[in-house]
């Protein structure tokens, strides 16, 4: 989805020379068409998650498609499940490990699937900061008919993702979906749930996956609020 200055001003919440500073300063993707800047939504929203930039309601509704308050992430990751202990010291050892730890259907081909998700790390990290990466396939759409997983994943070590804050990475959210929007609506619930204090917590002390989903749930319920 393209999206005019205007509407990034709004939904972010910030004026126009903070916006500006974030492109001139900050590499904030955008086009320039006919003297006006134009964002695709996918690439401000994975901008915004490595800058730790604040995610505000109106920025979590330029990415949503089902109506206000419908839990879209909390299915998504009963379905993943979250699991510790994940062994690996490279990215592609990891990648391995995780897809065979989610409840996936026999048709998906795991050995494509990990090429799709180290190729997808190859065009960018999906290292986020703060020890948190969210891998990813570049085009969802190949899952056509898949009910969205979200898996959450505790590395026994912390691997190096590239990340932009430099700091290593033990803590994975794999998401996968069987279409364009319904990925951009899973990464955008995930960001703005990852800036709430009790998901934090919990992620932190790795929690049991009852507390950590019941605090998912509770963050969710937030995207109900707000115009």
């Amino acid at each position: 989805m393209q999206l005019t200055f205007r509407k990034i001003e709004k939904a972010f919440e910030v004026d126009e020379k903070t916006l500006y500073q974030w492109l001139n300063d900050r590499g904030m993707p955008a086009v320039k068409a006919n003297g006006q800047y134009l964002f695709n939504s996918v690439e401000v929203l994975e901008w915004a998650l490595k800058h730790r930039i604040p995610l505000t309601l109106g920025a979590l509704k330029l990415c949503e498609r089902n109506r206000p308050g419908q839990d879209i992430l909390t299915p998504a990751l009963l379905r993943g499940g979250v699991h510790t202990g994940v062994k690996g010291e490279r990215r592609d050892e990891i990648f391995g490990e995780v897809l065979n730890a989610l409840p996936l259907p026999a048709s998906v081909d795991k050995l494509s699937l990990k090429a799709m998700l180290i190729s997808r790390e190859q065009v960018g990290t999906t290292g986020i900061g703060n020890g948190i990466a969210i891998p990813h396939v570049k085009h969802p759409v190949i899952f056509a008919g898949l009910d969205p997983i979200v898996g959450l994943f505790f590395l026994e070590k912390p691997v190096n993702f590239a990340a932009p804050d430099g700091e290593r990475v033990h803590t994975l959210f794999v998401i996968l979906s069987g279409s364009f929007r319904g990925h951009l609506s899973l990464l955008s619930r995930l960001a703005f749930c990852l800036q709430d204090l009790s998901v934090k917590t919990a992620l932190d002390r790795r929690a049991s996956p009852e507390e950590i989903l019941t605090a998912f749930q509770v963050a969710e319920a937030k995207t109900g609020g707000g115009s």
